[in-house]
């Protein structure tokens, strides 16, 4: 099963595949969504997904949304692993988008992921520069994916992996 990054959603309706101008993905879109995919409720109810996407997932997604404060201990072991590994800087976790903030999905997606060993779709890049030496700022699902053990690919790979064709 896949966990797909909000940013994944996010080109779907808003960047690559707007409704009007490719009708046959959105008709494809419920059956991948319900064959292929999980969907946490955080991914849901982050702030920027345009409301009537919102809707459209309600009417076509039939399974339930996954709780994904049933994954609390995998998601403190996240935060832990962020904190100790020596790659990130503090902000990393303690800014307004960090990931100890209880209202990110980052770190709650790697840690469905890494529970139900599930693969993570992202546009996010890898920090190719990410060492010790110099700790980031910022946490990337990739790298903390590479970090864990945890299969993480691009959305072109996921679209590859199911076979879709439109």
């Amino acid at each position: 099963m896949y966990l797909l990054d909000a940013n994944i959603y996010i080109n779907f309706y808003d960047r690559y595949y707007k409704r009007e101008y490719f009708p046959s993905f959105w008709e494809k879109l419920p059956e991948i969504l319900n064959t292929y995919v999980i969907i946490p409720s955080i991914v849901v109810s982050e702030t920027y997904h345009d409301s009537s996407f919102k809707e459209w997932l309600e009417e076509n997604y039939t399974t339930d949304l996954l709780q994904h404060e049933e994954y609390v201990d995998n998601w403190a072991s996240i935060i832990e692993h962020v904190s100790s590994c020596g790659y990130y800087k503090k902000e990393a976790l303690n800014s307004e988008r960090g990931w100890a903030q209880y209202r990110i999905a980052d770190p709650w997606i790697i840690a469905i992921a890494k529970e139900g060993n599930h693969t993570i779709v992202t546009e996010e890049l890898r920090n190719p520069n990410l060492n010790s030496n110099t700790p980031s700022r910022n946490a990337k699902i990739p790298d903390v994916c590479d970090q864990l053990g945890i299969r993480c690919i691009d959305m072109n790979s996921f679209f590859r992996e199911i076979n879709l064709r439109v």
